[in-house]
Order: C-alpha cells, then structure tokens, then sequence
C-alpha cells in the first residue's frame, strides 16, 4: 500500500509528459537563469524609456494582461488535473510574485529613484536564503552564504551605495522596493516544491492565468485612458519586448530553472542584473567601463561561481 504522504506517481498524472517531470540538467538550468539576467538587465533601461510615454500602471498592466493570456494558452494548465489545493495555492503564488512583485516594485521606483531601487534590489538574495533556511529548504552553507556575500559586494560597488537617499521624501518609496525584493524571494521559495511536482509550464499558466484577474483594479482605470492609436510604433515594440522578454521568457526559464537549483542559487543570479544594465546604460549614452565596473564584475561573478556549484544530494535535500 502507498504510503498517505508519497508523492504522486507518474500513472496519477496522464497529461504530463515525463520530460515534464524530469528535473533538466544543471548547467542547462543555470545557462537559462544568466539569460534571464540579461532579459533583465535591458529592462530598466526600456522601462524609463517608456516611462515618458505610459504611466507606470499602464506598464505593469500591459505586462500581465497580455502575458497572463498568452502563457496560459500555451501551458493550456487545465490538463495537468491540479487539486483544487494547488491552484489556490498558484493563486498565492501569483499574488506574491506577479502582482505584489511587480506592483511594489512600479510604485516603489515612482517614489525613490533607479539608484535606490538597484541598491535594494541586492537584498534578494539574501531574503531568499533567509526564508529558505527558516522554512527548511536548504541549510546556510559556509559556501553558499560566502558566495552571497561575495556578489552583494561586488553589486553594491557596482551600484554605489554610497549615493543611497535615504530622505524621508523617499521613505515611502524604498519602503515598497524592499517589500517587493521580499514577496520575489518568498515567490522563489515557496514555488519550488509545485514547480518540481507538476512542471514548469503548467505551474506558470495557472499562476499568471489567475493574476490576470488580480491586476485589474490596479491598472485598468490608466490602461482605459490610454489612446493607443497616438502611442509611437517605437513605444509599443518596447512594451511588445517587455511582455515577451523579461516577462514570458522571464517567469517561464526562472519556473523551468527552479526545478533543478535551488530558490538560492537561482536568486543569486540577480546580481548580474546590475552589471548589464550598466553595460547597456554605457552603450546607449557613451559612458566607458571603469575600474570599478570591472572589480565589481569579478566579485559579482565570482560569487555566483561559488553559489551556483553543485552540491551534493545531503545538501541539496
């Protein structure tokens, strides 16, 4: 007789195919989640672009309303046969993630600044490890925690802390952007056991099918007042890259990543994020690289050499 906590067998799931359930191989997983990075990293640069032509609401409205649909047309999730437990809790999960994520992060940018939004976005990594390690997904390795550290320093040195406002104008503002830096780690923990169990793409249907619903009352009133016949081809190809890049691309590879990494060592990773927006911000406004863009790139990478090793199935488990 099966054991009451064992975990579905494969003949309990006839409309997952195995390589759905296979977790995919490490270094394949941690190649998607440096892509991510760079999908990332060119983001803010096109998100302040397209700040002088749409509201900040009309942005994070577009990028789930159009996302949402259209993940869930191509996962189609109503074949995996979830329990009605489990797309609550995808429900959640899009709560934290999608809509909490991205709402704080938009409101939070509109009343501090870029700068303070990179510098608190560093903080992911180690939410991630915390909550991780309080809920008893992982243990704090000597490795693991030094790698962290490691790449916090080099992004931080990266981004210049030293220029943080921390004026009580801005108190509102940085109070949203840590927020959001906490629901994306929450969102990376507590999504890896559905991802592992159902797959990627199904998890990722009905976690953005049912956000889709949840944004409206934020964006709608702004995305009804747009007149979209007078927004420039060059905004809509930017907002087009948005919803499919950062995104589609995003959330799926991050899902895709997450069933084979732990929520740590992919979370590690966003440190990357600041190196290439700052290669991008160069390239586009003619700034060269300095010293310490490349010390900070050492310590950034170095970091998540040591973070994203491969550890042993005892410290994994």
């Amino acid at each position: 007789m099966p054991r009451p906590n064992s975990q579905p067998s494969q003949a309990s799931k006839p409309h997952l195919a195995l390589a759905e359930l296979t977790p995919p191989p490490y270094r394949l997983a941690l190649a998607s989640l440096l892509f991510i990075q760079l999908l990332m990293g060119v983001w803010p640069v096109v998100g302040k672009w397209l700040m002088m032509t749409v509201s900040v609401r009309v942005l994070v409205g577009v990028r789930i309303l159009v996302a949402g649909p259209l993940l869930w047309l191509v996962a189609r999730p109503w074949r995996n046969r979830m329990t009605a437990r489990e797309i609550a809790w995808c429900g959640v999960l899009g709560l934290l993630g999608v809509v909490g994520n991205q709402t704080l992060f938009a409101e939070g940018l509109l009343r501090a600044s870029p700068l303070n939004a990179a510098v608190i976005g560093c903080s992911i990594p180690a939410w991630t490890l915390l909550f991780a390690v309080l809920l008893g997904h992982e243990r704090p390795t000597r490795l693991r925690v030094s790698g962290v550290g490691l790449a916090l320093g080099g992004a931080l040195l990266l981004v210049g802390v030293d220029r943080l406002d921390l004026g009580p104008e801005r108190a509102l503002g940085n109070a949203m952007l840590i927020g959001n830096s906490a629901l994306y780690s929450a969102y990376l923990v507590l999504s890896r056991p559905i991802l592992t169990r159902r797959g990627a793409l199904p998890v990722m249907g009905w976690v953005f099918g049912l956000s889709t619903p949840l944004i409206l009352p934020y964006a709608w009133g702004d995305l009804a007042a747009v007149q979209w016949a007078t927004v420039p081809g060059g905004a809509l190809g930017g907002l087009a890259y948005i919803v499919i890049g950062p995104t589609l691309l995003g959330y799926a590879l991050s899902a895709y990543a997450l069933r084979a990494v732990s929520a740590s060592t992919a979370a590690v990773f966003v440190y990357v994020q600041p190196f290439v927006t700052g290669l991008v911000s160069g390239k586009v406004l003619g700034e060269r690289p300095s010293w310490q863009t490349a010390a900070a790139a050492l310590l950034i990478f170095a970091g998540v050499a040591l973070v994203s090793r491969r550890p042993s199935p005892a410290a994994e488990a």
